[in-house]
């Protein structure tokens, strides 16, 4: 495992939404040793680094590599406490981290007893607060936490510590961007998709509204897939300002709707972007040539198995009953020929009553 560290001081310009405070970069991470992790990091109290946004790629990725099961695959409470530690101790301690994780078992272990411990000395020689760390790495309350280090004593793996409450001067959460006050509570708008330069990025969707998902695409022979996934506090409310990524609000994440809608709008602009170096610039006139090109986007539609009308539209911003017309007259004059044939619907109920109807 490999983690770099870039921290921006207090006087810094905001960076990206979630990475105010900087950022940490991880990979060859175990389990994911293609996949590189870059954390954004937000100053949070006690001195501590909070992950807030996280990006997710995999260079010279392929098709099939980027998928909602791979995401889900990922130990994803493991790569947000490496950030962590690394960003709010030293990459050093980060490296102990990964090299000893794991989960607290149910009923404890030695082993965890043991991990909890480093951390604790690691926390205590950086002059922080060891209980606030620890709560930050697993996402629990200090109460929790209280109870892994009576354990731990108990085990005799963690020795009394009578300075162990103490604070290092308090840290306000980084506020820089002017954050708006909070709001009262309202309905929350349906989930919105839209293309950018940096892919399709997603809104306000269903069990995580303070997040904001994006999707970049990748192409390879002639095919869209997705290459990159970042997820970012989405501005535009309130809780975006304030709230930390964890594990749990990954997890609330569909990603199989989210990858489903995206890849649905990048593969619609790549076939819009494709028909238009097809067709060349849509002419103004309306002679020969005109029906050239209405008959060169019939026929491209065709070859992708795509209905022909729908794209024309598209392409000259015109209405389905003008684009209707365009091709009736190609047809007319003996340009276009082909005809689209529709597949049969599969959960077409008329096409299911024709088929009893039939069957009777």
């Amino acid at each position: 495992m490999r983690v770099a560290v870039t921290r921006y001081d207090e006087t810094s310009d905001s960076q990206r939404p979630g990475a105010e405070a900087g950022h940490a970069q991880i990979s060859e991470l175990t389990g994911a040793r293609t996949a590189v992790f870059t954390v954004g990091l937000r100053r949070t109290e006690h001195g501590l680094h909070r992950p807030a946004a996280l990006r997710l790629h995999v260079p010279g990725a392929g098709p099939g590599t980027v998928t909602p099961r791979t995401v889900r695959a990922v130990d994803w409470q493991r790569v947000l406490a490496i950030a962590t530690i690394a960003a709010t101790l030293s990459p050093h301690a980060a490296e102990e981290l990964d090299a000893g994780w794991m989960r607290r078992p149910r009923g404890g272990s030695r082993d965890f007893c043991l991990l909890v411990a480093s951390l604790y000395a690691h926390a205590v020689a950086h002059r922080l607060p060891p209980r606030h760390v620890i709560a930050a790495v697993w996402g629990r309350g200090v109460d929790t936490v209280d109870n892994w280090l009576a354990e731990a004593r108990q085990r005799q793996v963690l020795g009394h510590d009578p300075l162990s409450s103490r604070h290092s001067p308090r840290t306000d959460p980084d506020r820089r961007g002017a954050a708006p006050p909070p709001r009262p509570a309202r309905q929350l708008p349906s989930s919105q998709t839209r293309m950018g330069t940096e892919g399709a990025a997603l809104r306000d969707l269903p069990g995580c509204p303070d997040w904001s998902v994006r999707v970049e695409p990748g192409f390879r022979a002639g095919s869209v897939f997705v290459r990159a996934w970042s997820v970012e506090p989405d501005i535009t409310h309130a809780g975006g300002w304030r709230t930390h990524l964890t594990a749990k609000a990954l997890a609330a994440v569909p990603f199989d709707d989210v990858f489903a809608r995206a890849l649905a709008v990048l593969q619609g602009d790549l076939y819009l972007t494709t028909a238009r170096g097809v067709v060349g610039e849509p002419g103004r006139t309306r002679g020969p040539g005109h029906l050239r090109q209405v008959t060169d986007a019939y026929l491209f539609a065709l070859a992708q198995e795509q209905p022909p009308l729908p794209l024309i539209c598209a392409l000259w911003g015109v209405s389905y009953k003008t684009a209707a017309s365009w091709t009736s007259n190609a047809r007319r004059t003996g340009v276009l020929t082909a005809r689209y044939k529709p597949l049969p619907r599969r959960w077409d109920r008329s096409a299911t009553d024709r088929g009893v109807t039939e069957l009777l």
